[in-house]
């Protein structure tokens, strides 16, 4: 008998070949392209609701320092000017002795985000009320699909 046909045969290498690595790294580099996108509007949207959120915010402590002081208090939204970001900023009407600022902090929009809105100043009365109702809107600069907006009654 001969020895040979005793041998087993010889076995397969167990290294990974060049092509392997490169279907991998093709695979991973499709999964990543869609990846991508949805990762950076989740990064859009979290941004727009925390801003919505601090406007919000300001509109209401508007209304309560108005209340409480019992005069009229005027919100003021910045104009858009290139790449500045936009602050929304707190002033007594004329006559009033009580000063905003120090019960109200600016708010400044991040600068990826644009506030638009029918009118530059909303006021609000010693009760907490607007003079002159409208809206505003939060618009991303990014992708402008991803907008909201406000109400100010």
């Amino acid at each position: 008998m001969n020895i040979k046909q005793f041998r087993h045969p010889a076995e397969p290498s167990k290294g990974i070949t060049l092509i392997e690595i490169l279907m991998v790294l093709g695979v991973l580099a499709v999964l990543t392209s869609f990846a991508v996108p949805s990762v950076s509007n989740a990064a859009i949207k979290a941004e727009m609701s925390t801003a919505v959120e601090n406007v919000q915010y300001s509109i209401q402590m508007a209304r309560r320092v108005s209340r409480t002081t019992e005069s009229a208090l005027e919100m003021q939204i910045s104009p858009v000017l290139g790449d500045a970001a936009q602050t929304i900023t707190f002033a007594s009407k004329s006559g009033s002795r009580v000063d905003p600022s120090a019960l109200i902090q600016s708010y400044t929009l991040p600068a990826d985000i644009v506030l638009v809105s029918e009118s530059d100043t909303f006021v609000f009365d010693a009760r907490g009320l607007v003079n002159t109702p409208g809206s505003v809107s939060l618009v991303s600069k990014v992708d402008e699909t991803i907008s909201t907006t406000i109400e100010i009654l």
